[in-house]
């Protein structure tokens, strides 16, 4: 009589969850963490305003929007090593372009070129590798890849800093970043990093493998992507995506907050900037948690997420007597932010399954990311015109959206598992 095991973790496995940290601590760190310490140096030396040079991370978000179907399909079909390197290569060129720009328009050229490196590095290459390599623990090592954005956003952060005080001029530091983004990247996604475990002999880890049919593959199961586009919980999902990615960017306008305090006691600027330094470290610590969370009970983290958000709104809003309690607000708010690249792939995972995972992600991804191309802008409105008691209470009704959206999510979607084939 044979016996139940499970697949367990192997050098394959490792190689896999220290490519996801290689690509998001190098390449993704270096676009989405430091594009805020350029922007002063390099609109003067252009001689633009810092809207000019702002418009091309829309460029960028606006491009994985149009790019994110296409790269779903292709991440379905093709081999990721070649679509992961070739998408390192893209962002190490794009810095490497931005290195040698002296107009504005050469920026945006650039910016396209992220935008289609991004896509697969950052959104979607990850989630869909993990959930291949792992049945066991996936939300996890999802969280801990994502963790080393923020990692690497202060690491690179300090190194650009140190930098720019030895006199080096902007060029000189996007030539390095290009350095940077291709050593970290290229080596891993060419060599230690495969398509499927099954291309490798193995399974998914922590996978059921019957003791007597371990010669036999454990294929992926779920949802078509046709079909599941056509349930109501796809559309929640979308909409829910969506939300999440307006909600926690009102985070990114703490110090625009802060300027606006009268009467504190305390340096407005010196806290606004802390507390995003604050709730950045916040988000990475809470990425891995949250991961962690939402393997055992995805339901449960979705609701610990909401909780982080009101509560961390309510100390920053309320707070103002102290700048410590400030603090903790933006650290407490951290984990909401963590719920974007962590939560809404753990969800579409348990909602739709694995079967055709990256194509059913990309098309979330499309929302989520059209959304962000225009989220700070809309707080930056929002703040303004009516004041940021008013962004504060917008926010919190945000959330009360999000978390609606995500139980509906969970209850609709449970009725479509009976349709899950291989």
């Amino acid at each position: 009589m044979s016996t139940a095991t499970k697949e367990k973790m192997s050098v394959r496995h490792l190689l896999v969850v220290l490519t996801g940290i290689m690509i998001t601590f190098g390449c993704s760190a270096l676009c989405f963490s430091t594009w805020g310490l350029f922007q002063p140096v390099v609109a003067e030396g252009l001689g633009v305003e810092t809207t000019s040079f702002a418009f091309y991370v829309t460029v960028m978000y606006l491009t994985m929007t149009v790019a994110s179907p296409i790269a779903g399909k292709l991440l379905q079909s093709m081999d990721i090593r070649i679509i992961l390197t070739g998408s390192a290569l893209l962002v190490g060129c794009a810095f490497l372009l931005m290195s040698f720009s002296n107009t504005i328009v050469l920026f945006y050229v650039a910016a396209v070129m992220l935008g289609l490196g991004e896509i697969s590095i950052l959104w979607l290459a990850i989630p869909t590798l993990i959930n291949r390599w792992f049945a066991d623990r996936a939300g996890f090592f999802i969280g801990l890849c994502m963790a080393f954005t923020g990692i690497g956003g202060a690491v690179w952060s300090a190194v650009f800093t140190a930098l720019m005080s030895s006199g080096m001029d902007f060029h000189a530091i996007y030539r390095i970043w290009a350095i940077i983004a291709l050593v970290t990247s290229v080596p891993f996604t060419l060599f230690a990093v495969r398509n499927d475990p099954q291309s490798c002999g193995l399974n998914p880890y922590g996978a059921a493998v019957a003791a007597a049919n371990a010669g036999k593959v454990v294929k992926p199961t779920g949802l078509s992507a046709s079909r599941a586009m056509k349930t109501p919980a796809f559309y929640a999902v979308c909409v829910f995506a969506g939300l999440i990615n307006i909600a926690i960017l009102i985070a990114m306008q703490f110090p625009t907050y802060t300027k606006s305090l009268e009467g504190a006691a305390f340096d407005v600027l010196v806290v606004g900037g802390i507390m995003t330094t604050v709730m950045m470290v916040g988000q990475a610590l809470f990425k891995v948690i949250l991961g962690a969370v939402a393997d055992k009970n995805a339901k449960g983290a979705l609701v610990f997420a909401f909780c982080a958000g009101v509560a961390g709104i309510l100390l920053c809003w309320f707070g103002v007597f102290s700048e410590y309690v400030m603090y903790v607000g933006a650290f407490i708010f951290g984990g909401c932010y963590a719920t974007a690249v962590v939560l809404v792939p753990i969800v579409v995972r348990q909602s739709f399954g694995s079967r055709e995972y990256s194509i059913i992600y990309s098309r979330v991804s499309t929302v989520f990311n059209l959304i962000a191309a225009f989220a700070s802008m809309i707080w930056a409105f929002i703040g303004s015109t009516f004041g940021f008691s008013v962004a504060f209470i917008v926010a919190i009704v945000m959330l009360v959206l999000i978390l609606a959206l995500g139980l509906f999510v969970f209850a609709n979607a449970q009725k479509y598992k009976g349709e899950w084939t291989e």
